[in-house]
């Protein structure tokens, strides 16, 4: 019989630190997936509210802190940090998303420059503020982006694309500091 070990999406390809700026995994989260029921949008709306403090976000949001937050994921809304209240379930369609995906925290002064080479989206702070949420492509990888401080945005991509992601933002971040350090 085979024996399979659990690893994180990015193990082995973490941390990586450029100047002053790092990304590393945020491992055991748990997502899932809410999406209401027919006609039970607005009763979904309160439980979430009742049984965990947080209000659905509103389209490019989210909503709560960290630890337990509620993130606008295109047509469904992506509960991270909490295990769900079962009773959601009587509102809506949950999903465990634990396994599929893989959460980066990227912090740093190179962030949003290393970013906007790779996205087609203005990720300036002026523009995408704390709590936004975009649903956007890194080079030909789909990713979804919450900025959650003033130089700390967290990414989250399949699990499957977790060595592209890794990859991609390393040289990035590699190639803006170099041209920096050859400009001082």
């Amino acid at each position: 019989m085979i024996k399979l070990l659990e690893k994180s999406a990015a193990e082995g390809l973490l941390p990586i630190k450029v100047s002053n700026t790092s990304i590393v995994e945020v491992d055991g989260l748990i997502l899932t997936s809410i999406s209401p029921l027919k006609n039970k949008a607005e009763k979904l709306a309160d439980h979430l509210k009742k049984s965990h403090g947080l209000s659905l976000p509103n389209k490019g949001r989210s909503t709560g802190k960290e630890g337990m937050r509620a993130l606008w994921f295109g047509q469904h809304t992506l509960l991270v940090g909490p295990k769900p209240d079962g009773k959601l379930s009587k509102f809506g369609v949950l999903t465990d998303q634990s396994d599929a995906w893989v959460t980066l925290r990227m912090s740093g002064d190179l962030i949003e420059d290393a970013l906007m080479g790779l996205c087609p989206v203005d990720l300036r702070m002026k523009e995408f503020k704390r709590g936004n949420v975009v649903r956007t492509s890194l080079q030909h990888v789909n990713v979804t982006l919450h900025r959650i401080g003033p130089t700390t945005i967290d990414l989250y991509g399949f699990r499957s694309m977790a060595q592209t992601i890794c990859h991609e933002l390393k040289s990035s971040l590699t190639t803006l500091n170099a041209r920096i350090n050859h400009n001082n």
